[in-house]
């Protein structure tokens, strides 16, 4: 830099008095020499070792930078929502849902009940680990009456026949409605028949195998109920089987929502699930299929039917119960519903259920209808659902040696008092999934 001004300098002093020339000269020479001598030094901070250090360290620093800023560098991928590494063998999806509710409930007899209620919060993290084949859930959800916990958590082998392997906590297969994700349900809720049938999410190991036509499952588990619980605490033991076939042009995503669709392709699917539960414990029951049972065997067999903006789901289910002295008790039900698009936002939809204990006078059936409204054409990440109900018949809930479980907080039906009956609810819920 010094040289090449005084290079400059020297040109534009051609005019000048020949002792001011060579006053310049003499000091571009001193710096020659100057330089000469710092180029032989061993220590010189700019030798080639030396420059190849700064533009090795230089390299790293911008290679680094360009991972962390854009996450798009050699060290990871991304997108939304999840992260990636370059070569595919590691990857995190994200995610969650948020469902807001209001209701009001009138029953005969009773004072009208209404409010708001946060009816599920979650996040959701999965993915694989070393390679695409070793997968992975976890689902943590917040009550509506404070605390956390956890529904799935559970480690997932794939294989390339179509097969897997899963252990750990999920949701059990035994009822179609229970087993469709409640972001895909048609009405504001699953129906009374569900919460006395289902199994929930349970922990234990299941083997599935599908292609394109075909599929089952098996699982080993807890029980019915028994997620976030001890291995003894208590001790119990199930198992479930279910086997499905589809035809149509619809796929099996297609399937996995009981809502309709503008332009969705026609498809078929029929379900047929078995359960068997027992506590090891003589002496100690738990609520499942509207009985205090020590032990319980049942089925269910369900179809589906969609196709451009309808869509139809029925399913029927059977349960025996055995209680702590022996005695069986059979309990069953029916749903039958359906959803048509009358534009691109907007679905209206029916249901009708009832369900029955045999031998005792603690029968259920409700009617519903509504809609469902996407603000975004065609996206399932927000939608607004509208439904009233009614239920004709007495809902009960407990007894002598049944445990009717037709209602919950989480459906909003309330249990009748005495022979009353004539129950209507009302519910509205917007649903936003990131």
């Amino acid at each position: 830099m010094i040289l090449t001004t005084m290079v400059i300098t020297v040109g534009s002093l051609s005019n000048a008095s020949n002792s001011e020339v060579d006053a310049l000269r003499s000091m571009i020479q001193e710096l020659r020499d100057e330089v000469a001598e710092l180029k032989q030094e061993d220590n010189a901070w700019i030798n080639s070792k030396r420059a190849d250090e700064i533009r090795g360290l230089v390299h790293d620093v911008l290679a680094d930078a360009d991972t962390r800023v854009s996450l798009q560098g050699s060290g990871a991928t991304s997108g939304w929502p999840w992260v990636a590494s370059a070569d595919g063998n590691f990857k995190l999806k994200f995610g969650g849902q948020i469902q807001a509710r209001w209701l009001t409930n009138e029953a005969t007899g009773q004072e009208d009940e209404q409010g708001f209620e946060q009816r599920r919060t979650k996040l959701k993290f999965s993915g694989h680990v070393g390679d695409p084949s070793w997968q992975y859930k976890v689902t943590a959800t917040w009550g509506r009456n404070d605390g956390s916990s956890t529904e799935d958590a559970y480690i997932n082998k794939k294989f390339d026949d179509g097969s897997w392997f899963k252990f750990g906590q999920y949701k059990a297969g035994f009822l179609r409605e229970n087993i469709v994700s409640s972001s895909k349900q048609l009405g504001v809720e699953r129906s009374m028949l569900n919460n006395a049938f289902t199994y929930g999410w349970t922990q234990g190991i299941e083997y599935g195998w599908r292609d394109d036509d075909m599929g089952f499952i098996f699982q080993y588990n807890d029980g019915p109920g028994l997620a976030n619980s001890q291995a003894l605490d208590p001790s119990r033991s199930a198992w479930i089987a279910r086997v499905e076939y589809k035809s149509g042009d619809a796929s099996w995503k297609d399937l996995g929502y009981l809502t309709s669709k503008m332009g969705a392709k026609d498809g078929f699917m029929l379900g047929l699930s078995y359960q068997s539960m027992e506590i090891d414990d003589a002496g100690t029951s738990a609520e499942y299929g509207n009985v205090d049972a020590n032990k319980s065997e049942g089925w269910s067999v369900d179809a589906s039917w969609r196709g451009d903006g309808w869509n139809v789901l029925a399913y029927m289910v059977d349960t025996t119960g055995t209680t702590t002295d022996g005695t069986e008790i059979d309990s069953s039900g029916w749903l039958v519903q359906g959803g048509y698009m009358i534009n691109e936002h907007t679905e209206i939809f029916a249901k009708h259920q009832e369900g029955e204990i045999e031998g005792f006078n603690n029968d259920m059936s409700a009617l519903s209808i509504g809609f469902n409204y996407w603000p975004i054409a065609g996206s399932n990440s927000v939608k607004w659902t509208t439904d009233v109900s009614w239920a004709g018949d007495t809902i009960a809930d407990g007894g002598d040696g049944i445990s009717p479980d037709w209602v919950s907080s989480g459906n909003g039906w309330r249990a009748d008092t005495g022979t009353a009956d004539d129950q209507m609810l009302i519910r509205t819920q917007l649903q936003l999934l990131f």
